[in-house]
């Protein structure tokens, strides 16, 4: 059913450069395909919003969407969802797809920036969301660009994950970053970082293959993580 409901969105979605929805809440406009989950929404307040960036973006060789296996690729984002439901946080939970139906060729996350800002905009003009507690996960080319995003647009998230990826670089928000054996140990990298100022907290996990690191968002992790504001 799950598997279902995504070729359905990106059949709708990927049929021209932009779609409107109708929900509840109003309508919003998406210009890539974009999963959305709805968590605790009778909850009183703003949601918070959590962006989960897929890995395989360059799996992509040619413009087939049928091929597209990889939004998930991790069990990180069930875990999340998970920790959310059970802590009676309300939030909105987004998805997207690093794809452009009109290109022939895969683009990377950073070059998506526009598309995903402009989702979380319309939940930001609509007074859905909390606009200082918006974070950025994600995972293999995923965690580039949670690296990307945090680096590039600090002004947009209060905190970030990255996982399996060996793309450390100086950040101005909260980090937290786990790698496995496939992508070399990032010590050195962070603890310079570190020296510079950077609040990044930092485990390499050799005993998983790549992707397995997700096992660190425990939900001691993802209390502190989900602590942060802007």
């Amino acid at each position: 059913m799950r598997f279902l409901y995504f070729i359905i969105t990106l059949l709708l979605v990927t049929s021209c450069k932009s779609h409107s929805v109708t929900l509840p809440e109003g309508e919003f406009t998406y210009n890539v395909p974009c999963r959305v989950v709805n968590i605790n929404t009778d909850k009183p307040g703003k949601a918070i919003v959590l962006l989960w960036l897929h890995g395989g973006v360059r799996d992509i060789a040619k413009h087939n969407f049928f091929a597209f296996n990889h939004i998930d690729c991790v069990d990180a984002d069930e875990r999340i969802l998970k920790y959310l439901k059970e802590s009676g946080t309300k939030a909105v939970a987004l998805f997207p797809v690093c794809h452009k139906s009109w290109q022939k060729e895969p683009v990377a996350w950073r070059d998506c920036y526009d598309d995903v800002k402009h989702i979380i905009d319309d939940y930001i003009k609509k007074g859905l969301v909390d606009e200082k507690r918006i974070y950025v996960t994600g995972s293999s080319d995923g965690g580039v660009g949670t690296w990307d995003y945090a680096e590039k647009h600090p002004e947009m998230f209060a905190a970030a994950i990255s996982m399996s990826c060996s793309s450390p670089r100086k950040v101005d928000i909260p980090i937290y970053f786990f790698n496995t054996r496939s992508e070399k140990d990032c010590t050195a990298k962070v603890e310079e970082l570190v020296k510079q100022g950077v609040n990044v907290k930092y485990k390499y996990c050799p005993q998983y293959k790549h992707g397995g690191d997700a096992a660190e968002c425990t939900p001691g992790l993802l209390k502190e993580f989900f602590s942060h504001t802007k």
